[in-house]
Parts: C-alpha cells; structure tokens; sequence
C-alpha cells in the first residue's frame, strides 16, 4: 500500500469515527434529546470525567445481526476509560440513541470488557443507566440470555472496585440489576428505576401503574432503599458520584486518601451545647456529625430511608471515616428494619475499602 493510500485510509477512518461520535444513532434523535434540555451519553460522560480525559473503547461495535448492523453504531452501549479529579475511573452508559440502549449480544460483551478492565487494573467503575432493557430478538435462545444476564464478574466482583450507578432516565432490566450490584446509586428527578416498564406489567397483570409510582425517586428514596440520594439534574448526579469517589480508594487494596489538615486536634466545645443532659429530649445528630468531621462536612447516605440512624462519610484530621449514628429525632432512635438494612450495607462498603468506622449510639432499643 502506497504512502498516500495509507493517508485517505487513515483519513477515512477518523472520519468515520467523527461521524459515529457525533451522530451516534442518527443526527435528527441526538437533536431531539438536546432540543428537550437533555444530554446524550457522550455528553454525559464528558461532564462525569475531567475535561479531554475521556478515551472511548469500541466506538466501532455493531449489532451482531445483519438487518441491525447499519442502525446500530455503538449498539447501544457507550464506555471507555477518562479520569476523575485526576484519577483513571472507567464507565459505561446507555445510548438511547440506538435502540433505545437495550442490550444485546455486541453491546454486553462490550460493558463486560470495560467492567473486566476496571477490575483488572484497580479502577472504580460507574454505570449511567437509561435502557429499554434486553433487546429482542437478540435475547431469545440460550445464547441470548447467558449474553445478556448480569456480568459474571459484576455480580461476584466482592467489592474489590468502587461501583457507582446513575440513573438517569427511564431504566429497566439491566438497569435495576446493576443499582443493585453497586455501592452508590444516584438517581435523577423524573427518571423511573425498576425490573420492567408500566406497560410489560398492564398487558401481565392488568393492573395500570405510571412510572413514578413503579420506580420514581420517592419510591427508591423513602420506600425500598435502593438509591442513595436523589439529584435534581444529571449534572448534580455526576457531581455527587464524584463527591461520593473522592471518599473511595481507587480499590480495595488501597486506603482512601488523606488530605493534608493543619486543624486544632482539640475538642470542640460546641458539641455540649448540641446534645442535652436531659436524655428524653431529642436533638440533630447532623449537627453533632459536623461539629467532629473536618470543616463541618458530611456526605450522607440514604438520608430519607431508615431515619432512626444516619450514616454518613467525612473526613476527621484529613482521614475519612464512616459515621453510623443514632436519629432521636426520629422514633428516638429507635432501630427499625429499614436503618438496620442501611447500617449493615454502609458498614459492609466501608469494611470493604478500609474506612475506619465512628459509631455515634443514642439508641432505646429495637422499634417493636
């Protein structure tokens, strides 16, 4: 091959791809999302990761079946590997551009091979969710569904890499399995979260439901404990995820940072006028949290679930630490099984990633 056939190939190629990344699965659907205020995926991971530092991998994957490979750049899946306040994080998002980001053969093995990545070199790993769920006919047959089902990988990974998940948009199936797989879950207003759609349960059941009573922020936030806080738009979701990975060793073999702190070690004094010498009365264990963590911040988790305890990340002397404290506000304290759920996951994520823990108790028992 000559020099300047080796040149238009090389051009052809970029081009190519240019193409593939700006009109992803069709120029008049990227146009429609932004004309609603929305982002697309690419958008959205731009925003997550630090500015230029975004490398995609697979740009030129296709749909596996032959009718479908000239509709689906990407397949549906978008990922690859960028930094986030400086530090290599990989991701995965659904483009709804393409079949609505269902998931196929192409596009699972896809996910599984940036996931595998993030596993093998340490990396935390974040899923932006938004996805119609499996995609027919690819999922039908043996092969379709051991294509499809949650990673091997993802679902025995044994916290060995931070996990994050954000919800988006509209998310079934997949969605819902890898929220559950992860240890922050950041959920969007008016996004919908759940196992299938309004309509797949109306045709099985009869039963007509909308899709903020099936799976909106009020259900996962207060009801079932599957998130763990609510964002008002994405760019505050991405901003929270990477809050809450500023807290979080790349992995588990390492601890998480400590930042440089020339503080008083002495004790704050505040902290007798916040909690009364009456012990019947009750008081804002937040505040008390603030008065001991390093420049008043906490990072709580599940704020509106479980309310008789609060769980919260925070950083004591530069170190970060685990609060599990008690709520007298709330039932006096009192431990129902929804705080008792969202003690043992807070407590299982930092054991996982050696945060040490601080245990606050002002607890009468059991809510019987």
């Amino acid at each position: 091959m000559s020099e300047n056939d080796q040149k238009s190939l090389s051009e052809s190629f970029r081009a190519t791809r240019e193409r593939i990344r700006t009109q992803m699965g069709g120029s008049e659907r990227v146009q429609r999302i932004r004309d609603r205020g929305r982002l697309t995926i690419r958008d959205r991971l731009d925003r997550l990761f630090d500015a230029h530092s975004f490398t995609e991998i697979g740009t030129f994957a296709r749909s596996a079946r032959v009718p479908d490979r000239d509709e689906t750049p990407g397949d549906g899946k978008i990922g690859g590997i960028g930094r986030i306040d400086g530090r290599p994080v990989c991701a995965v998002g659904d483009d709804v551009t393409v079949k609505h980001g269902s998931s196929s053969h192409v596009s699972s093995k896809r996910m599984d091979r940036i996931y595998e990545l993030a596993l093998r070199n340490g990396h935390p790993f974040v899923y932006v969710g938004e996805t119609g769920g499996a995609r027919l006919p690819d999922t039908l047959g043996s092969e379709g569904f051991s294509l499809v089902a949650p990673s091997v990988n993802m679902s025995s990974r044994g916290r060995a890499i931070p996990m994050a998940s954000a919800i988006v948009g509209r998310s079934f199936g997949g969605s819902s399995f890898k929220s559950a797989m992860s240890d922050f879950v950041v959920q969007t207003r008016g996004s919908c979260l759940a196992v299938t759609s309004p309509r797949v349960i109306e045709i099985a059941t009869g039963e007509r439901i909308d899709f903020e009573a099936l799976g909106g922020v009020d259900v996962h936030d207060r009801l079932t404990g599957q998130i763990d806080r609510v964002a008002d738009d994405e760019q505050q979701a991405f901003a929270l995820i990477r809050e809450w990975l500023s807290y979080m060793p790349s992995n588990a073999w390492q601890v998480p940072e400590r930042r440089d702190w020339d503080g008083d070690l002495s004790a704050d004094e505040s902290i007798y006028d916040l909690v009364p010498t009456r012990r019947t009365r009750g008081y804002d264990m937040r505040r008390v949290l603030r008065s001991l963590s390093d420049d008043g911040e906490i990072f709580e988790l599940k704020p509106n679930f479980g309310r008789s305890t609060v769980t919260a990340l925070a950083r004591v002397a530069g170190r970060v630490v685990g609060f599990v404290a008690s709520n007298p506000m709330y039932y006096a304290g009192a431990l129902t099984p929804e705080s008792c759920d969202k003690d043992t996951a807070f407590v299982c994520m930092c054991d996982a990633f050696n945060i040490p823990l601080v245990f606050l108790q002002d607890v009468p028992g059991f809510m019987v």
